[in-house]
């Protein structure tokens, strides 16, 4: 047992829990070590410090701001309303659905880089006063459309002859805000009882940014004033004009622009944090080029460098391609919806097929949808996603010019084909499946039989 033992120390000693600063749960370091990785991380945020990270990340309520020009032009303000509350339900089931499945596999193979989690907390702090603070002022100060325009009267401007399809196309902009959520699962090796907790954040956040960003799209809606002036902005942006028309005020509409923007730099930095880790997760397991160097992690900062540094420079050229041609930008930009949903699709048909067996094996985590709403919630997750990622690929506007036309199709195939030939010609032969090491796996199991 003299190796074993050393095992149960290292880990104990290298991973401590947030919650009163004791050592992380031997529980949570043996379900790691099944899954084949060992516990290097310290178990240091708590369920309400990871859900600040996904309600910040998601940032719901702000990126409605951003995106709702496209639901006003193909179905006015019912589109928006109508779909946003569609989205929301749906969103739902997509985490529970991605929680059911978190909770079975809680590994996250990353490296903290957000850094404190009374950092995130602050963070949650300030999405939630800058909603308050806009929604006070929206509701205080504006003047107020009827009920009717928010909630009846449909109008299509964007040129599709089909009211319907024309909806459809809409749901862009009540999609889009609800992205980010499966960053919890980012987390999972850094917070004690991952297998309840990544679950509870993932529903709690979209539970939360679902409900603060129902309140300002409604708030939003009845202080749009006309669609014809809102939408035909020198400024770009619908809820810029908005805040000037309100305040009647240059100063106070840029202090509550700001708000929305600084919020939005805040959830670029939580992004790039999440994907950055995902980056040194796939290397780890040598599914990227240069493997070696993107999973390496610097012992004194404790993050994966090099794939920080990458992550970074791949947004700069980003920005440097909006610069030449914004065509191409906003075709990129398109596939964060469709990639997103079809990297979502793939467990979750998974999981709807191989719920029987995992269920006679008794291997379902604390966090478990049951024997109907489980498979229930699978269905409606994959048709929702289904129609969003066909819709996605329409131009929100007709007719089809060079300059409006959707080219995420293009990108999404671009993506597909690269994606393919290298696992073909590399992939397959670097891929490396986590190995898991008995000797710790009967070393931590000792460890909880001890307890």
């Amino acid at each position: 047992m003299g190796e074993l033992e050393k095992v149960n120390v290292a880990v104990d000693k290298d991973a401590m829990s947030l919650e009163g600063g004791t050592g992380v749960s031997s529980d949570d370091a043996l379900r790691l070590a099944q899954l084949g990785h060992t516990q290097e991380l310290r178990r240091q945020y708590s369920l309400f410090s990871l859900c600040a990270l996904c309600v910040c990340l998601m940032a719901t309520w702000e990126a409605l701001s951003s995106v709702v020009a496209t639901a006003l032009i193909t179905g006015g303000a019912p589109c928006l309303f109508y779909n946003y509350l569609l989205s929301a339900v749906c969103s739902i089931c997509i985490a529970s659905s991605l929680g059911e499945i978190a909770s079975i596999y809680p590994t996250a193979g990353v490296l903290p880089l957000a850094g404190d989690p009374s950092e995130l907390t602050a963070l949650g702090a300030i999405h939630v006063i800058g909603f308050v603070t806009i929604v006070v002022v929206l509701g205080v100060m504006a003047p107020k459309n009827s009920a009717s325009f928010v909630f009846t009267e449909v109008t299509n401007s964007s040129g599709w002859s089909n009211d319907g399809v024309s909806w459809l196309v809409g749901l862009l902009s009540a999609v889009y805000p609800f992205l980010g959520y499966d960053a919890a699962c980012h987390l999972a090796e850094e917070m004690p009882h991952a297998s309840r907790n990544v679950p509870l954040a993932m529903v709690g956040s979209v539970a939360i940014n679902g409900l603060m960003g129902l309140v300002y799209c409604i708030i939003f809606l009845f202080s749009t004033g006309p669609l014809e002036k809102l939408l035909s902005t020198p400024t770009g942006f619908p809820f810029m004009q908005i805040f000037l028309d309100v305040t009647k005020s240059r100063a106070g509409g840029t202090v509550l622009s700001v708000i929305i923007t600084c919020t939005a730099v805040a959830a670029t930095v939580a992004g790039t944090t999440s994907t950055s880790r995902t980056l040194w997760a796939f290397a780890r397991d040598k599914s990227t080029p240069f493997d070696k160097q993107l999973s390496k992690v610097d012992k004194r900062l404790q993050i994966p460098v090099y794939a920080v540094v990458v992550v970074i420079v791949l947004q700069m050229l980003l920005g440097l391609i909006y610069l030449g041609n914004t065509t191409a930008f906003n075709a990129i930009l398109s596939m964060s919806i469709i990639g997103m949903y079809v990297s979502y699709a793939f467990p979750i048909i998974a999981m709807l097929f191989a719920r029987k067996s995992i269920q006679t094996s008794s291997g379902f985590g604390p966090f478990k949808l049951g024997r109907i709403a489980g498979p229930a919630a699978n269905v409606i997750s994959l048709i929702w996603i289904t129609v969003v990622v066909i819709f996605s690929t329409f131009p929100s506007t007709m007719p089809v010019t060079p300059q409006n036309m959707n080219y995420s199709i293009v990108v999404l195939s671009g993506w597909l084909f690269a994606g393919i030939a290298y696992y073909v010609f590399r992939g397959k032969y670097k891929f490396e499946v986590p190995v898991v090491d008995l000797d710790v796996v009967e070393g931590l199991r000792d460890g909880v039989h001890d307890k």
